[in-house]
């Protein structure tokens, strides 16, 4: 059946997207395979026919009250639909209703797949919401029971190790005398315990605030920084002898507070970890793999790659305590103040040989 003389229908028939074209009086006058596909249907089955003799109630439904209404103000529009088959199904259209001569030229797209799509996007938007207000939530929680932590540390556990130093001193001082050789070596070892309790509290608050500190970068002059940093220890031990080479112009966007606690603690392990290495050398080195990055070398007591792995997990040390004291959180802070600045840190070591440490404060 002609619908429009100047087009040849194979034209139509080649469409993607459904087309009808419907008479005043609702024949099918054309419908292409793609249309008639979605209608579940064939052209033949449909074109003649009036839409309600092909689609039973169509004719109640709020598309058809669409449809008279473009027919009778010829004013094209686009619209949705939820089309119900006769078996009682549904698929969702996007529909585009335009008057032509012939009377209603109707675009069809199926569109149930986006809309499904969309709905589980939506879905899984909302639950990932909820997952993120959770997780917030209790991450907020974990903030506060830090900060309780945190206090108690600062508050209850120094005050019994306050008493314990401060018996022990007066012990020492006022009993030295009646204590055995046994007896002084156990006061020794109270008294150094008690010491690096104290170190440790310290370098847990430290580790602690890390997470806590507001980040506030700005531009860091970071061999300035280590120059520093390399003048408290040789002031703390002046008898030792290290040769220190510190390039010029080393800087970084940083938060300042932080990068020194993190150079702090980088330049204390080299000279700790030389101690024991004649002619010791401690360098602070613009990196040669990443810009903005700093390498901080030493020829110290190195430490086996193999448990690289664990070197900047809390309490993990590679080298016992009376080779090396420490308490095992430096390195740990320094690996949660660079994660805070999305930076990076890469060990290098060989035992024997020293350790080299390259940090990035910046992405």
């Amino acid at each position: 059946m002609a619908f429009v003389e100047s087009v040849p229908r194979s034209l139509f028939d080649h469409l993607l997207e459904g087309f009808q074209v419907i008479s005043p009086e609702w024949v099918y006058l054309y419908v292409n395979p793609a249309a008639a596909s979605q209608g579940r249907s064939t052209p033949s089955q449909l074109e003649g026919k009036k839409m309600w003799e092909a689609y039973p109630g169509i004719e109640n439904s709020p598309l058809f009250e669409v449809m008279k209404r473009v027919m009778g103000e010829r004013a094209p529009t686009t619209i949705e639909n939820l089309f119900t088959f006769p078996d009682g199904t549904q698929r969702r259209f996007e529909i585009r209703l335009e008057p032509v001569p012939q009377g209603l030229c109707i675009h069809s797209l199926d569109i149930e797949d986006r809309k499904r799509a969309e709905e589980s996007l939506r879905t899984l938007n909302e639950q990932l919401e909820e997952r993120v207000a959770q997780r917030t939530y209790e991450l907020e929680r974990s903030n506060r029971d830090l900060k309780a932590f945190c206090f108690s540390v600062s508050h209850d556990l120094r005050t019994p190790l306050r008493a314990i130093e401060g018996f022990s001193a007066l012990l020492a001082e006022n009993a030295a005398g009646i204590l055995d050789a046994e007896g002084r070596e156990h006061l020794s070892r109270i008294q150094a315990a008690g010491s690096r309790m104290g170190r440790l509290i310290d370098e847990l608050l430290e580790l602690a605030r890390v997470g806590n500190t507001e980040l506030t970068r700005k531009p860091v002059d970071l061999s300035a920084m280590a120059q520093a940093v390399a003048d408290e220890l040789r002031a703390a031990e002046p008898t030792r002898a290290v040769t220190w080479c510190i390039d010029a112009g080393l800087s970084s966007r940083c938060d300042p507070v932080l990068a020194l606690m993190a150079m702090r603690n980088l330049l204390d392990n080299a000279w700790k970890f030389t101690s024991k290495t004649p002619n010791a050398v401690i360098e602070v080195r613009a990196s040669t793999e990443a810009p903005a990055a700093i390498t901080i070398t030493d020829n110290g007591a190195g430490f086996d790659m193999a448990f690289a792995a664990s070197l900047f997990k809390p309490f993990r040390r590679l080298h016992r305590e009376r080779e090396f004291p420490g308490t095992g959180i430096g390195l740990a802070t320094v690996h949660r103040i660079v994660e805070r600045h999305g930076g990076s840190i890469q060990a290098r070591a060989e035992v024997g040989r020293g350790a080299s440490f390259t940090i990035s404060f910046e992405q």
